[in-house]
């Protein structure tokens, strides 16, 4: 689901002393187990780079032509039918449910199949595809897997190459049927001709589909066609435009027959923002973070142990509004007992706002108040998530690895609350 919010959040007076105890929720990412052997990418494009695109509503390419690389198990030659796949292995409940939920979601007029891009995969992998590709799956698409785990749950009959760009196809009809050919173009006739017939499935089960073999995401080199019960197709050509983003579906009248759902905000996002991304937490304008007007200014609390002594402290971390990119910004920690903080750090913060994944920023802080630490600094930009009510706010850890008073190195995440007194 996307998770776009600007969140309206009351300008709040800066109180002294705090009372709200909190404690810090970390998510520690998982070990890498398995490592990619990276492709050399293509450092100059071919006379291919000038071929046309094949047009959603244009009739099937035909033809013969030598059987590309890179195939699905059970994969046949143009002339030869490639064996229908057997029905999806049962996946858990779990998965089941976010499946029947995407497809009542994308469950509108015309539509008759969702897309979703995972990623780039340029090589083959140290244990094995069957071993090496899960584990690649979940660290590369940890908040996806989160928002919609049948995706995980796909198996090998339903996987259709093996490196390539990754594609995840939906169709909404359970009854659907599926068609895969690989495409090349053919210089003597000037068409895309098939030269392999890929996958076939007559249940309308979700599909993994590897595509754009030669690392040119613009270059299409695989035809998909899914046909509803109803006799209504989609002829597809997978392939990503100059954003990255997937290019549609679009039949001869302009209208759209397939549905994007990739999150496009949460690529290249850690595994431990993967929770809460799939939770509906995510990015903030400046508004969100600090309030409205030029006056207004938003109070975070928490509570961590701090100094050596590792006594638990509250920290008021203070965002007060300035424009629309940033503005001014304290951090007050005071330790249980004590009537007021005993140290503060003051400077200011700049906002990349980020509305569907967490958005960047950057805080700059000095210490101004505090036994033996005026003086020192903190630089650094760091992920953000606000809560769907506005009321929590997830910190992750900073790009330089600096942390801030209340954090750790040992945690990935810390959570904070809005101070409304």
């Amino acid at each position: 689901m996307n998770h776009r919010m600007g969140l309206k959040l009351p300008a709040l007076l800066l109180v002294p002393a705090m009372a709200l105890s909190l404690c810090a929720c970390a998510v520690n990412p998982a070990d890498l187990l398995d490592k990619l052997e990276q492709s050399k990418k293509s450092s100059s494009q071919s006379e291919k780079d000038k071929q046309p695109l094949p047009q959603s509503g244009m009739d099937a390419p035909g033809g013969n032509a030598a059987s590309s690389q890179n195939t699905a198990p059970g994969s046949a030659g143009p002339d030869e039918p490639a064996p229908v796949a057997p029905p999806l292995t049962a996946g858990t409940a779990e998965g089941q449910q976010s499946l029947q939920w995407l497809r009542d979601r994308l469950d509108v007029p015309d539509v008759v199949v969702g897309t979703a891009y995972l990623g780039y995969v340029g090589g083959l992998f140290d244990q094995g595809f069957e071993a090496g590709f899960p584990q690649w799956l979940r660290e590369t698409n940890a908040a996806t897997l989160e928002q919609y785990p049948f995706i995980s749950e796909i198996d090998a009959n339903h996987i259709a190459g093996g490196a390539g760009h990754l594609y995840c196809i939906v169709p909404i009809d359970k009854n659907a049927t599926v068609s895969i050919n690989r495409l090349q173009w053919d210089e003597k006739t000037g068409e895309y001709e098939i030269t392999q017939v890929l996958y076939r499935s007559e249940e309308g089960e979700p599909v993994l589909l590897f595509a754009n073999l030669d690392d040119i995401p613009s270059r299409p080199d695989t035809q998909v066609i899914v046909t509803d019960s109803q006799g209504n197709t989609c002829q597809w050509y997978p392939a990503l435009d100059d954003q990255g983003h997937i290019l549609p579906c679009i039949r001869e009248d302009g209208v759209y027959l397939s549905t994007d759902f990739t999150e496009y905000g949460w690529k290249d996002t850690s595994a431990a923002l993967a929770p809460w991304l799939a939770e509906g937490y995510g990015g903030m304008t400046a508004v969100g973070l600090a309030g409205w007007g030029s006056d207004a200014m938003s109070c975070w609390s928490t509570q961590a142990p701090a100094g050596e002594s590792g006594r638990n402290a509250d920290f008021l971390l203070v965002f007060y509004a300035g424009d629309d990119t940033g503005g001014a910004a304290d951090l007050y920690r005071q330790y249980e007992g004590d009537l007021a903080p005993d140290e503060r750090w003051s400077g200011s913060w700049s906002l990349e706002t980020v509305m569907d994944g967490p958005s960047n920023v950057t805080l700059t802080l000095a210490a101004t108040r505090g036994a033996g630490r005026e003086g020192a600094f903190i630089s650094d930009t760091y992920p953000f998530l606000i809560s769907p009510s506005g009321l929590e706010l997830v910190i992750g850890a900073g790009e330089k690895g600096v942390c801030l008073p209340f954090m750790s190195p040992e945690e990935e995440v810390h959570l904070l609350t809005l101070d409304e007194r």
